[in-house]
């Protein structure tokens, strides 16, 4: 369900990757961090596999998550997770807030506020869940790319049909829906710990939803990156690291 850098330490970092992608796309960073973690604390980083972990809703996802991060030897815990694995991460923030040290959320939605929205949105996941059983792949990832939140840029890594399994996707996106979602906004504002939201600046939508965010979290900081739209971890890469590393830095 995941991949270690190292058996114990003193800082962990976990990272959830987005629907659509595998825990490679992390890679390169996971490279570039372990590269520069200071030898007087030892970081270990484990790459969250969605497609192989368990859980039939977000919050039992997250319950069985943090029965997994509880059972490291790690000292001081954060959590990085992108887009969807955002969404994730604010459950599993919040179902076990004492585990955790600090946490960095990517272009992810804390949740529809009126159940009109929530119905409409789950609608829209079922036809997408549909779609992933049935059509063409590459017909598929050309819809997908096309969605204005993805501001008119392609993925930079592979989206290879090889590397899924057209069942979970299709369940993630029934199961993982932001209409199964309440807003979470309200839980969020109690959190103690430090969170950076990040957004890409051509990303209009998840800008606002970072602004919103920090306007209502005291323990919130929302930082846009220049020349990114909503994969910014991928779309400017030097910047995202350089923010991830001072925040770990800084907080740890």
């Amino acid at each position: 369900m995941s991949s270690e850098s190292m058996l114990s330490a003193e800082v962990g970092l976990w990272m959830i990757h987005g629907n659509l992608q595998t825990p490679k796309v992390w890679h390169p960073l996971q490279t570039q961090l372990s590269q520069i973690a200071c030898p007087e604390h030892s970081l270990s980083i484990v790459l969250e596999d969605l497609w192989a972990s368990p859980g039939v809703s977000l919050q039992d996802w997250a319950t069985l998550f943090c029965q997994r991060v509880q059972a490291q030897n790690i000292k001081s815990r954060f959590l990085l997770g992108y887009s969807l694995g955002g969404r994730l991460a604010f459950h599993a923030l919040l179902h076990r807030s004492e585990l955790w040290q600090g946490a960095i959320i990517v272009s992810a939605d804390p949740g529809l506020e009126s159940e009109c929205d929530r119905k409409l949105c789950l609608a829209k996941d079922q036809k997408w869940s549909h779609k992933f059983l049935h059509e063409p792949w590459d017909d598929l990832l050309q819809e997908w790319n096309a969605l204005p939140v993805f501001c008119g840029r392609k993925p930079t890594y592979p989206v290879l049909e090889a590397d899924f399994s057209r069942t979970q996707i299709a369940e993630v996106f029934q199961k993982f829906s932001k209409g199964h979602q309440s807003d979470l906004l309200p839980h969020l504002q109690k959190l103690k710990f430090p969170i950076l939201y990040i957004s890409g600046e051509e990303d209009t939508k998840y800008c606002q939803i970072g602004q919103t965010l920090a306007d209502d979290c005291d323990n919130l900081t929302h930082l846009k990156i220049a020349n990114a739209g909503h994969r910014v971890p991928w779309e400017n890469p030097e910047v995202f690291f350089l923010t991830v590393h001072q925040f770990l830095e800084q907080h740890q």
